[in-house]
């Protein structure tokens, strides 16, 4: 797992429209706390009671599986990524550490070979 904290200023146009997205998804802060994405060949999905996230790769097609995610907290940004491995591990979780209660969860799996993106879904939106 990825994780870095980069300064307000350089992700508030990123988190804005990540923001956006997902409320033409039909988000709102009253969503549901968990939840899952699935596309082809692949699942994420967001636990607010462990604050983490599980990837799953469901196909034998050579792509891993990535949950890619933004938590806004103000001054700086929690910004990281959970995958699978390319040595045949097909589940992985990832902890999100630090995330005080009620922040949003901006999030969206995809499949990659390699460098190339294969595949996006949809941006997610949940609270921790």
């Amino acid at each position: 797992m990825a994780v870095s904290k980069t300064t307000r200023a350089r992700t508030v146009a990123l988190t804005t429209s990540l923001l956006l997205a997902g409320g033409m998804y039909g988000a709102t802060s009253a969503q549901a706390l968990d939840g899952c994405s699935t596309i082809s060949g692949a699942s994420g999905c967001w636990s607010s009671s462990r604050d983490a996230f599980t990837v799953r790769d469901t196909a034998v097609d050579g792509a891993t599986v990535r949950v890619e995610y933004r938590v806004d907290l103000g001054t700086e940004d929690v910004v990281g990524r959970c995958a699978t491995r390319a040595d045949g591990v097909v589940t992985q979780t990832c902890a999100v550490n630090g995330l005080p209660e009620g922040k949003a969860v901006v999030w969206s799996v995809s499949t990659w070979k390699g460098s190339v993106l294969v595949q996006r879904g949809p941006t997610q939106y949940h609270t921790s």
